[in-house]
């Protein structure tokens, strides 16, 4: 191993202790963070293998509410319902955007009806029987164009 690449990996081993104190002060702040883990090249050869994509990350959570359905469908051509119910008015109102998305479950777990929060400018208010309650609540709907279908 040449002395050019020691020094290169003392040094690396080295500033993980300068990535645990930047880590330890962004959780501090109440941020979830995420270490890579170090990899180091046997030779100076093969260190472009060896690179990383960054020596810490900041997790930024993104919301996503799920719920399981009662019937099958396995994309927009058999979906049993003339629109998609997003949620009850009163869980989008409360969650003020913070929803990146709406999903629906397949009763068999097949497939998955996804609706961006970022369409919500597409939704529309109904009322419907919720089938748990018992009661007519007000719900988020939207077209099925709005919808995106992934077999899970």
């Amino acid at each position: 191993m040449s002395e050019q690449h020691e020094k290169f990996l003392q040094r690396l081993a080295a500033s993980s202790q300068a990535v645990l104190a930047v880590a330890r002060n962004q959780h501090r702040k109440g941020r979830t963070v995420e270490i890579p883990p170090l990899h180091f090249a046997p030779t100076a050869a093969v260190h472009e293998k060896y690179s990383d994509g960054g020596d810490l990350y900041v997790v930024t959570r993104r919301r996503i509410e799920v719920k399981h359905l009662g019937v099958n469908f396995t994309g927009p051509f058999d979906w049993p319902f003339k629109e998609v119910l997003v949620s009850s008015a009163a869980s989008v109102e409360r969650a003020k955007g913070s929803v990146l998305y709406y999903v629906s479950v397949s009763n068999d777990l097949s497939c998955a009806c996804i609706i961006p929060g970022d369409t919500s400018e597409r939704w529309y208010k109904v009322e419907k029987l919720n089938s748990v309650t018992g009661n007519v609540e007000k719900f988020y709907a939207c077209p099925i164009a709005c919808a995106q279908f992934e077999e899970l």
